[in-house]
């Protein structure tokens, strides 16, 4: 079973963060994810109270993402295989100058998780991948939010990785709309692209999971809200380079790479599912 959130604060920001995801409130600072800059990703919890959990360092911090060391992970054979059931749903892709987002309309379906049902409340982009595994970045990493049905406030993120190379099928229907949002130019800061997506299956995003790696980390931008149960699968999946190029296309050249660096494992265990005849692109 998972643990109950340690406060009802800690509730009420995680619920909030997750509904933003990722982005901020209109009165909220602004951050970047170029390095070595005043809004950058190591000054971000300089940039506002609300911000203080991206403080990486301190040993107490459970920040995302990290790098996932393969012989580090400790092999759990009663983890749960990650069933979803998705449905085609309305949807609404989002640019907010900082990364390609997807919501839904209604309730588009859930993953179980301990026992628990969690809603998929939205898709995100990340350009490259956020986790790196054995030191490794891909080109992209696509990121399903979910949110718990029981009112907790508590977050199960599943991050799929990319490489280059054969087509996915789930990016066939979203081409022209993605060429849409690309030509929406609109004053990032102030207002977000939107583009009607209409009827998106999901139903290839529910693929048989097999392998994945398990730890307690944290949403990758502000105000980094911990207490999300991160689930990296361990097979690699694949588009090609246009695919990934209109996925990139929309955002301004600052936010093209969006992937908040490695944050310290600061003694996180790192479990591993890894059920018979499951695949997984990684040495172990």
């Amino acid at each position: 079973m998972l643990p109950a959130m340690a406060s009802l604060r800690a509730v009420l920001v995680l619920a909030v963060a997750v509904a933003a995801a990722s982005s901020v409130a209109a009165d909220d600072p602004d951050y970047s994810y170029v390095p070595g800059t005043k809004l950058g990703p190591d000054n971000w919890s300089k940039l506002s109270p609300k911000y203080s959990a991206c403080n990486g360092g301190p040993a107490v911090r459970k920040q995302s993402p990290i790098d996932i060391v393969t012989k580090n992970a400790v092999p759990k054979a009663d983890l749960d295989s990650l069933n979803r059931t998705y449905v085609a749903s309305n949807a609404t892709l989002i640019n907010n100058g900082k990364e390609i987002s997807m919501t839904f309309a209604g309730k588009p379906g859930t993953v179980s998780i301990g026992g628990k049902a969690f809603s998929l409340k939205k898709l995100q982009w990340r350009t490259p991948s956020e986790h790196t595994i054995n030191g490794k970045r891909h080109p992209l990493e696509l990121q399903l939010i979910h949110q718990s049905d029981a009112g907790t406030g508590e977050v199960a993120i599943l991050a799929i990785i990319y490489k280059v190379g054969a087509p996915d099928s789930f990016y066939f229907q979203l081409k022209r709309k993605l060429a849409e949002l690309a030509a929406d130019r609109c004053s990032y800061g102030e207002q977000d692209a939107r583009v009607a997506a209409g009827l998106v299956h999901l139903r290839s995003l529910e693929k048989r999971t097999g392998s994945y790696f398990r730890y307690m980390g944290s949403l990758t931008a502000p105000p980094c809200a911990e207490n999300v149960y991160w689930n990296v699968l361990g097979k690699v999946r694949q588009l090609t380079q246009e695919q990934l190029d209109l996925l990139v296309a929309p955002l301004p050249a600052a936010a093209k790479q969006n992937a908040r660096p490695v944050q310290p494992i600061n003694g996180r265990v790192i479990t591993f599912y890894n059920p018979p005849n499951s695949t997984i692109s990684f040495e172990i």
